[in-house]
């Protein structure tokens, strides 16, 4: 930006700058910005560097201090970087943003006419392959740089280059490049040089090769990266900075930013040649490292990024361009705004070697104060690749198993986002590893880069495992790099570098170009001309959409609330909807909608409704029926549309008020029914008279007609007269019997359409006219529909045989379980039947056998075992037979203490040959425990006896002796009870010195309390028997 140092007014300043634009070719693309300045300015639109006049396509719209740039119909041509300059007399301000050109979808290639047929197979035609594709480099400013790529492929493919999606043409400054066409390998398919004479830095970009022919498309692509040459050694970081940029001229900006927080400066460059920039921080060249990020945006600014930002990051940041006609300077004060509470030891930057591990430390003003761990944007919760510890004020985190990957910006923030920042570097093959994640648009470039120790070793790039071709892989030195041009979504994944043991690894996300949805039709009229027909005219949306797209009309009836689509339309015009088109007559209203891949217009609705009539056309017509005597006459006739009509029985018309109706009293009953297309009359119970009857159907635009024949049936049924349906239990005697009006007329059964076979299990008798069907003992697979049929009459059965119902004899009531966890639960459930199917269920989901439950049956009994149950196998329990349920309720709990008594530590003092006995009382009878004396474990003897009885447990010493003295100890797992036995030789008396009235001795254990005293020595009935 420009500035001039006048007295009055203020210069142009951007409130709103343009946002870069992407379209598809013939689309309109559109650029807006808000501009201020006293007096206001001129603004002006420029192009490569020419400014912009209005034309049939381009236009400058103003409205107030928003200006616009509006281009219709963009084309391919139309791509490129445009620049809002705006200018008054207290100076001058600028803008940029891109627009980018999509090539619309490949139409589908039509057939070849008779005079140019399909060439036969076995040709060798094919889509275009490439051979050989360009490889990536890194070069020093000057160098010359030759990309080649050799594509194979009949007819020969056409091909071109183009640079960070642009063709060459249409970048800034292409003078110094150069194409080399040639032919492919062997005289087959093409290649194309791409020679550039001293590169420069804004050469670096991602170059891709495009080749097409009739059969298809096929792209490569490759990294150029041009670096500025070494001029001098790194200087000394002690010594005070040399200026490379000439001093500002004006005072910088200033930006504030709260510590921890990230910073980004923007700088937008114009001129040509196309400048060089480079960054600078307190008058030190800046290089890109893990928090200071450099790159170009999409509509060709160049910005620097500063993460988690420090006190050490203030200072002044100039973003220096320059080229062959001169250099120009912006710069940036940044202040750091530090918090109140900070850390009193911040992080400190360290290293560590792949699969080892590093120790991050720091400490907070107070031990109280929560802390939580990050690598970058990504919380780190405790495990054993992160151990996170807290020791008073001291937070550590030790980062095991060290891979590539791990290499990044670490932070440990406390309340109020506080953060200390520390970079963590490891070493290993990887020096520089791929971004956690890259976000890309659909149809953009992506480009990875890794960089190892060692020169010219061969690294693996893979895709979600699958290894990559090598047409998109380069390596040049230290330098490996994938290419993916125009990536897709079906690129999107996990991308992998792996040498050796050695891999990193990157998300790479692929983001869909939005597309707007279509505009509607417009003009839309409706005419109501000849009679039944409406001609409904529209024109093309403004603008036209960027596919192919349809017109979908739609009709509604005038009282409904549907919309109901008629038909879709490819090209705008008029269209005329007859009757045929409705399905019933009424008042209509159409509406229609513009439907594209991109999505469906707003409905635009035509004014008016139009009265139509459908015309019907008979789709299927009447066919005479023969019926026999007191069987029902069915005549039926579907239509084009939905109408009502007229039925005619002897010439005579039938009411179509009503749906069921007589002819005369006493005479022959009908019934018409209409459904959809269908019409039918049923004649029900027709007699022999009414044979020879004429049945009609009339309608607008249809008349039709057929006869009716009454055949005399040789035989009819007596009984039954229904169907029938019958319900019987499993073994039961089934015997199904229809007797006819004939003596020994044949019959035939079937079950559920198939004819029956006879067996042991289905058995079936004649006996004068009547026929039975028997099923000695009915099972569960008998259940259907059972018929008997004779000359044009059948009768039917429908059979239901069923299990008995199964009873549960016990448990009659609810049953509540409790046990401790690891004990073993039996649940138990008795039926009636042994062959009686039973489930068991856990709040109410059934229970399957696995390793922690098992289903037992022994004949009627059936239990559900846990072996060893646990508090979560709690719950409620059911067993279900039948109708019938058993109830259970199983509470588990979790066991705190196996012994219940003692408590505490017992001291025994007894006389020697006296019995003693020492008890132990647990919380279930089944538990084993070990007694000790002294550290070892006793030996049962007939001097030492262990005795068990349901919970108690006992040591019982029958004639105790001096040595028998010592600490016993009952122990269950890491629980014990400890009893002091102290014999001694002789009877003390009670006034002996050596009394001690504070003596604890058990006195009794009753079952639900413990009740202990204190007596003197000679007191001791309790512990001695």
């Amino acid at each position: 930006m420009k500035a001039d140092s006048g007295d009055q007014g203020s210069p142009p300043c951007f409130l709103r700058f343009p946002r870069p634009v992407r379209v598809v070719s013939g689309a309109e693309a559109e650029l807006k910005c808000v501009v201020l300045g006293e007096p206001p300015p001129t603004v002006l639109w420029e192009k490569g560097g020419q400014q912009l006049v209005a034309s049939e396509r381009l236009s400058f719209p103003e409205d107030g201090a928003e200006h616009s740039l509006l281009l219709s119909g963009a084309l391919p041509t139309d791509a490129g970087v445009y620049v809002c300059r705006a200018r008054n007399a207290a100076g001058e301000a600028y803008a940029a943003a891109a627009v980018t050109v999509l090539e619309p979808p490949a139409p589908e290639p039509e057939p070849q006419s008779s005079d140019h047929p399909l060439p036969p197979p076995g040709t060798g035609e094919s889509a275009p392959v490439f051979l050989t594709g360009p490889q990536s480099q890194w070069v020093l400013r000057g160098a010359e740089v030759v990309l080649t790529c050799q594509v194979g492929g009949l007819p020969e493919p056409k091909l071109y280059w183009e640079k960070d999606g642009m063709a060459l043409d249409e970048v800034w400054d292409s003078s110094h490049f150069a194409l080399e066409p040639g032919s492919g390998a062997g005289g087959r398919g093409a290649s194309l040089t791409l020679r550039i004479q001293a590169a420069r830095l804004p050469d670096s970009g991602v170059y891709v090769c495009h080749a097409r022919n009739a059969h298809g498309h096929a792209q490569a692509g490759a990294l150029l990266q041009v670096h500025q040459p070494h001029e001098s050694p790194p200087q000394d970081p002690d010594e005070p900075p040399v200026s490379v940029v000439e001093p500002l001229k004006c005072a910088p900006k200033t930006f504030w930013v709260n510590e921890g927080k990230h910073a980004k400066f923007r700088c937008y460059v114009m001129g040509k040649p196309e400048p060089e920039i480079e960054w600078h921080w307190e008058g030190r060249p800046l290089l890109p490292d893990r928090r200071r990020l450099m790159y170009r945006d999409r509509d060709g600014g160049f910005v620097l990024k500063v993460l988690y930002c420090q006190a050490k990051d203030r200072g002044l940041y100039v973003c220096a361009a320059r080229n062959s006609a001169g250099q120009t300077l912006s710069a940036v004060q940044l202040h750091v705004k530090e918090p109140r509470l900070r850390f009193t030891r911040p992080l400190q930057d360290v290293e560590g070697r792949e699969h080892g591990i590093v120790v991050l430390e720091c400490k907070v003003p107070n031990s109280r104060i929560p802390t939580a761990w990050f690598r970058e944007d990504q919380r780190l919760l405790p495990c054993r690749k992160y151990e996170q510890i807290e020791e008073g004020t001291v937070r550590r985190l030790i980062i095991h198993r060290l891979k590539a990957d791990d290499d990044g910006v670490y932070l440990c923030e406390m309340r109020g986002r506080v953060r200390t920042v520390a970079n963590v570097t490891v070493k290993g093959p990887i020096l520089k590893r791929l971004p956690r994640k890259l976000d890309v648009l659909e149809g953009e470039n992506a480009v990875l880069l890794v960089e190892t120790r060692e020169a010219g070793v061969q690294g693996c790039w893979s895709h979600d495992g699958e290894e990559l071709p090598a047409t998109c892989q380069s390596s040049c030195g230290h330098m490996h790099a994938l290419v993916l041009p125009g990536v897709t979504r079906e690129d999107a994944g996990e991308i992998t570098f792996s040498l050796g043991n050695s891999r990193t690894t990157t998300l790479l996300r692929v983001k869909c170009v939005k597309h707007s949805p279509p505009g509607p039709p417009v003009l839309v009229e409706m005419f109501k001309g000849q009679k039944n027909t409406v001609l409904l005219t529209w024109k093309p949306p403004e603008p036209p959409p960027e596919t192919s797209f349809i017109y979908r009309l739609e009709r509604q009836e005038v009282g409904s609330e549907d919309w109901v689509q008629c038909f879709s339309i490819e090209k705008a015009g008029a269209v005329e909807v007859p009757g045929d088109c409705v399905p019933a007559e009424g008042d209509y209203r159409f509406r229609i909608c513009t439907v594209s891949e991109h999505g469906r217009s707003p409905h635009v609705v035509f004014n008016g409704s139009a009265h139509l009539v459908p015309t019907a056309r008979l789709v299927s017509g009447l066919e005479d029926v023969q019926v026999y005597d007191g069987e029902d006459a069915v005549f039926s006739l579907d239509l084009s549309t939905i109408i009502q009509g007229t039925w005619f029985l002897n010439g005579e018309q039938l009411k179509s008020t009503e749906t069921e109706g007589q002819v005369e009293p006493g005479a022959l009953r009908y019934r018409v029914e209409q459904k959809g297309l269908q019409h039918r009359l049923i004649l029900q119970a027709v007699r022999h008279q009414d044979s020879g009857a004429l049945v009609g159907f009339s309608c607008p635009g249809v008349q039709d007609s057929a006869a009716l024949t009454i055949q005399e049936s040789p035989v009819h049924i007596l009984s039954p007269k229904d169907k029938v349906s019958l319900t019987f239990t499993t073994s039961e005697r089934v015997v199904l019997t229809c007797e006819l009006s004939r003596v020994d007329f044949p019959a035939t059964w079937y079950k559920d359409g198939q004819r029956v076979e006879e067996s042991e299990s289905l058995i079936v008798k004649v006996d004068g006219r009547k026929h039975r069907l028997i099923l000695p003992e009915a099972q569960v697979r008998d259940s259907g529909e059972f018929e008997c049929r004779t000359e044009g009459v059948s009768a039917f059965f429908n059979i239901t045989v069923q299990d008995p119902p199964v009873h549960i004899v016990a448990p009659r009531e609810h049953v509540f379980v409790h046990a401790i966890t690891s004990e073993c639960v039996m649940l138990t459930c008795e039926v009636d039947r042994e062959d009686a199917p039973v489930h068991w269920y856990k709040d109410g989901q059934e229970v399957e056998q696995s390793e922690f439950v098992m289903l037992e049956n022994e004949g009627p009994h059936h239990r559900l075992v846990l072996p060893a149950a646990q508090p979560s196998d709690g719950g409620e329990f059911q067993c279900v037979a039948g109708d019938e349920r058993a109830y259970f309720t199983v509470t588990i709990t979790d066991v705190s203490s196996w012994i219940v008594y003692p408590s505490g530590k017992v001291y025994v003092a007894a006389e020697r040959l006296e019995r003693v006995v020492l008890t132990c009382e647990l919380c279930r009878p089944w538990a084993e425990v070990r007694w000790t004396k002294d550290g070892e474990e006793v030996v049962e003897s007939p001097a030492l006896l262990l005795e068990k009885e349901g919970t108690i447990r006992r040591l019982v010493l029958p004639s105790v002796q001096l040595e028998d003295s010592g600490e016993y100890l009952c122990e269950i797992d890491d629980e014990s009870a400890s009893f002091a036995v102290s014999v001694t030789e002789s009877y003390q008396s009670q006034d002996s010195p050596n009394n001690n009235p504070e003596l604890c001795v058990l006195l009794k254990k009753p079952k639900t309390r413990r009740l202990w005293s204190r007596f003197p020595p000679w007191r001791r009935t309790a512990g001695i028997e």
